[in-house]
């Protein structure tokens, strides 16, 4: 029984993240506006799209800007739309440009990042109207899922995706070190779980692949976006795809065995600079973390949601690993070794 306690562990927690996952609520939050560009010294209405509003929702405050702001002169709000009047003034030296767009209510501040750009007017010559906002607290605390643009709630394929590409590294990884001991004693049970864990993280990295693409048809409108982390993973699948026909075309167990070990070795560093090293390196990623972008750990991930991610993390650890250990026995009971 002690033996399967990691097996139940795994279901349990890839369980406990399914149905967490799926059903606590996403916060309230904004989603978008109707203009991009606004003018100032000008009364303009913005029509804000609030997403999961719920009935008790009740706005109090809408303001653009961030350190200093405007705040909206009129708020009328029908279900999911919010209309906000706006007349902002810059005044000989306020700032044209994109701004942030910040609406309070039921005690909560819920942010847009560049919603909206505000262009000088000729005739906004005269004082600024913007008020100093650095003591409000737009910071959110309420305990549920952020709900942040673009990702809304596509938010929820974190569990699913992320872990993935974790599960994928961590059995390469120790697949690696398989590979190393079968060098060191030339047992080919190690060439035999090496091999297990390399096939077992390509399906991990395959699902990866295929879950990332629905989430950024979601998120980039495009199912496989110019990106250099896409890219890295591209060629890192086609460098393991080769390590199978490698594998497949030779006879000799022990010869196959110190071949794919030592090919292995050196594709593994290889595949983790193409796709941690060279994206943060490039500066152009659209991955979070990668290339100069804010990561999930600094913006998008909260309590709550680390709740379920982590957890996410560890189970499907397990459960790859869980497969991998049935496709080394299997292959154990097809090519009998002493």
């Amino acid at each position: 029984m002690a033996k399967h306690l990691w097996k139940i562990l795994a279901t349990f927690l890839l369980a406990y993240v399914l149905v967490g996952g799926l059903f606590v609520p996403l916060k309230t939050g904004v989603t978008g506006v109707d203009k991009i560009n606004i003018i100032s010294d000008t009364t303009t209405t913005l029509n804000i799209d609030i997403y999961n509003p719920g009935k008790a929702f009740k706005p109090e405050k809408a303001l653009l800007g961030d350190k200093f702001g405007f705040v909206a002169t009129r708020l009328d709000y029908n279900y999911g739309v919010l209309q906000a009047n706006f007349m902002p003034r810059l005044g000989k030296e306020g700032h044209e440009g994109m701004s942030n767009l910040y609406v309070l209510a039921n005690g909560r501040w819920m942010a847009f990042p560049s919603a909206v750009s505000i262009t000088r007017a000729t005739s906004d010559t005269g004082k600024s109207n913007a008020q100093l906002i650095a003591s409000e607290d737009l910071n959110d605390h309420v305990v549920a899922f952020p709900n942040r643009p673009i990702l809304n709630e596509s938010i929820r394929n974190l569990f699913y995706h992320v872990p993935m590409w974790f599960s994928m590294i961590f059995l390469l990884l120790v697949s690696a070190v398989y590979s190393v001991k079968y060098l060191v004693k030339s047992n080919l049970h190690f060439d035999l779980r090496s091999d297990a864990l390399i096939r077992i993280a390509i399906l991990a990295g395959f699902l990866g692949c295929a879950t990332g693409s629905v989430w950024a048809s979601v998120t980039w409108d495009s199912w496989w976006p110019n990106d250099p982390k896409l890219n890295g993973v591209a060629i890192g699948m086609l460098m393991y795809s080769a390590y199978l026909l490698l594998r497949s075309g030779i006879r000799d167990d022990y010869q196959k065995a110190r071949i794919s070990a030592v090919y292995n070795l050196f594709v593994f560093p290889i595949f983790i600079a193409l796709i941690v090293i060279m994206p943060k390196l490039s500066g152009d990623s659209l991955h979070p973390g990668a290339g100069g972008t804010v990561g999930f750990n600094q913006y998008d991930l909260d309590n709550t949601m680390r709740m379920f991610f982590y957890p996410a993390v560890i189970g499907w650890i397990l459960l790859f690993l869980w497969v991998a250990s049935l496709l080394y026995r299997i292959n154990k009971l097809k090519n009998p070794i002493s």
